[in-house]
């Protein structure tokens, strides 16, 4: 019965903690993860975390760590994500066909497109996470999404804005 019960205490403290970020509050559990890990950041305005990160060669890529979760079945995921750039008009082919192609090769997350409010297209590193990933996991995965970001943002725009 003890056990019971507090399987039954850990839901909904799981279920009220998504339902607290899902209201454009920051998600209290990132920034704990964060701050064990020495990390700085800053929440939006909508409550997801931004995050700096260094990468090689003196360049620099900001990382989103939503706060807005979703689950399927037991399973609560988050989406962190990094901008490579974007377009004032669609996306050339010849570059969607290159994302499409670099997906294949992307073991952990994949390229999307999102049409931005003024019209324009952005293009964007996401992955899609446990919310329970251990402190070290997380910050490789915010490794992973900035360096391929940063990575695709030299090979299309070869600049260091994101």
């Amino acid at each position: 019965m003890k056990g019971k019960m507090l399987c039954l205490s850990a839901a909904l403290a799981l279920a009220g903690a998504a339902a607290f970020a899902a209201d454009g509050k920051a998600d209290a559990r990132v920034a704990k993860q964060l701050d064990k890990l020495g990390l700085q950041y800053t929440t939006t305005s909508s409550g997801n975390y931004s995050i700096e990160k260094d990468i090689k060669g003196d360049r620099k890529q900001t990382v989103f760590i939503m706060s807005k979760t979703e689950t399927y079945g037991g399973l609560e995921i988050r989406e962190i994500w990094s901008n490579a750039g974007s377009f004032d008009t669609e996306v050339p082919a010849d570059t969607m066909l290159e994302l499409l192609n670099d997906n294949n090769t992307e073991k952990i997350g994949a390229w999307s497109v999102e049409q931005s409010d003024d019209g324009g297209y952005l293009v964007f590193f996401s992955l899609k996470v446990p919310v329970y990933l251990r402190d070290k996991d997380l910050s490789d995965m915010l490794d992973f999404a900035s360096t391929v970001a940063d990575e695709m943002e030299l090979k299309l725009f070869n600049v260091d804005d994101n």
